[in-house]
């Protein structure tokens, strides 16, 4: 169509320099937003992202032993104990097991279990990281089969406060 008057350019709203403005401290404030709700943590390394503490002052050994009685006091079983290599696992909710492994294999008895991956790194000057990672695991009885799902950073404070709880015992 051939517009051969203004009329239809003028029913377009006019964008001034204040609406532009709002538009981009709207982008901005959802962006940051985003970041912060998605469990991001700026200055921590990729490795410690999920959770993590320093802990200053304490043997590879210590921190090992607390954080098995922390885990252990709230239901997880220790699956490994090496510094570079901690597992701690505990069975999963029946929603989780519904939600990870389905209906029918829950009605079935298949097990879904929350696992813990931890490791210790060596910051220097007797100072070490405790970072961890949580999964959910489908069929977690069958080496084969086993199917681990991480969690999403946003589900991580359940699992700070585990390591915080560690870090507070070795003060």
């Amino acid at each position: 169509m051939l517009l051969t008057t203004g009329t239809a350019l003028n029913k377009l709203p006019a964008m001034n320099c204040f609406s532009i403005h709002r538009r981009l401290t709207a982008i901005v404030l959802l962006t940051l937003g985003v970041a912060i709700f998605a469990g991001c943590r700026m200055g921590q390394p990729a490795g410690a992202s999920f959770a993590a503490v320093v802990i200053p002052g304490k043997t590879p050994e210590q921190i090992c032993q607390t954080a098995a009685a922390v885990f252990q006091e709230d239901g997880y079983k220790v699956g490994s104990l090496v510094p570079d290599n901690l597992v701690f696992q505990k069975e999963a909710s029946k929603g989780a097991s519904m939600a990870y492994g389905g209906v029918v294999d829950t009605a079935y008895g298949a097990s879904t279990v929350v696992r813990v991956r931890a490791c210790l790194v060596d910051l220097g000057a007797g100072s070490y990281r405790l970072q961890c990672k949580a999964y959910m695991v489908r069929n977690a009885d069958d080496s084969f089969f086993a199917d681990e799902s991480p969690l999403s950073n946003a589900r991580r404070l359940p699992y700070q406060k585990l390591l915080d709880k560690v870090a507070e015992r070795l003060k």
